[in-house]
């Protein structure tokens, strides 16, 4: 009788019974990978919020030259060998501020049922302008705790006017934050 070749037969020792345990990421590796993740999207954020404004290059100051000089002085100047100094013009130093309300801007209106209420409160508002002065955007960054004062606020600020941002004696568009304060009689 010939043994069957069939593999059903071997022997215990030949066969691989072990097998490798998955491994799988720890959670503490998930959670700094994301930790890192939304700290690189918070940095690219606060970046692309700041106002980017290509540098300007600055003209050279005019300067005086001896071609404005008669021939005869500048004969003279050369056979004697002096060379005269040449002077440049001043600029005007450049001016930078902040965009700011204007003055002739109307008060927000109390809401009646706040001021019959007798409730009051501080609302900051934060106002895009652009190089024009206008107020492109306008949200609350502080509310006041009462949704009519912070309405209030935000369309009053929306009709203002503002004196636009300087930077290097040029009109940019910023943000400005506005505080509206509304406090009963």
């Amino acid at each position: 009788m010939s043994m069957p070749t069939n593999n059903e037969y071997r022997s215990a020792d030949t066969v691989n019974t072990t097998v490798e345990p998955r491994r799988s990421t720890s959670p503490v590796l998930l959670m700094l990978l994301a930790f890192a993740v939304a700290a690189a999207a918070l940095v690219w954020w606060t970046q692309s919020r700041r106002a980017t404004e290509a540098p300007v290059a600055a003209l050279p100051a005019p300067v005086m030259d001896d071609a404005t000089q008669p021939a005869s002085e500048r004969a003279a100047a050369a056979h004697e060998g002096k060379r005269e100094e040449r002077t440049v013009a001043t600029r005007p130093a450049s001016i930078s501020r902040d965009a700011r309300p204007m003055a002739g801007n109307a008060e927000p209106k109390y809401p009646a049922a706040m001021l019959r209420a007798g409730v009051g409160g501080t609302v900051v508002v934060l106002a895009e302008v652009d190089a024009q002065g206008t107020p492109i955007d306008v949200r609350v960054v502080e509310r006041s705790g009462e949704r009519d004062l912070d309405r209030a606020a935000v369309n009053a600020v929306r009709q203002w006017r503002f004196e636009p941002a300087m930077r290097n004696g040029k009109a940019i568009a910023t943000s400005v934050k506005v505080p509206v304060d509304f406090k009963p009689i």
